[in-house]
């Protein structure tokens, strides 16, 4: 498998969508909206294992274009409980997105298994709304304008 850095390297030398492009998907249909031929080029996706430990939970993450690549870095507070687990990726995730310039689509799994996922969710978090299935999207946020006004 490839190193993180090296990978990320290799995601930076292949253009991205131009910023138009990543205003529409934000507004409109998100991951959803892209043409296959797009998803193949930009789409970058990340594999999230959620794992119930002792001193609580934590999550394992792949990331790769057309599959697993390489293990991507997350940060999960030790002793986190499963929506604290949930928000750092997912935070993380946005982070991959905003720095990488490409759309993220994250499929969170409990020991393995995708459809494991909902049911942990409510089951330890019951208060976060939003998800209808393991899959999350990211898509970068608008560009900071660098151009002093």
């Amino acid at each position: 498998m490839t190193d993180f850095k090296e990978w990320m390297a290799q995601v930076a030398a292949v253009p991205g969508p131009s910023e138009e492009r990543l205003a529409q998907l934000l507004g409109a249909d998100g991951i959803d909206g892209l043409t296959e031929g797009e998803a193949q080029a930009w789409l970058l996706r990340v594999m999230v294992d959620y794992q119930r430990e002792p001193i609580g939970w934590q999550a394992r993450v792949m990331v790769g274009r057309a599959g697993p690549e390489c293990t991507g870095p997350v940060v999960v507070p030790a002793g986190s409980r499963f929506p604290q687990a949930v928000t750092a990726v997912m935070d993380q995730a946005q982070d991959l997105a905003n720095i990488t310039r490409r759309p993220v689509r994250v499929i969170h799994g409990v020991d393995g298994k995708p459809d494991r996922f909902l049911p942990t969710l409510a089951k330890f978090a019951p208060g976060m709304a939003g998800f209808t299935s393991p899959v999350w999207a990211a898509i970068p946020e608008p560009a900071e304008d660098t151009v002093p006004s």
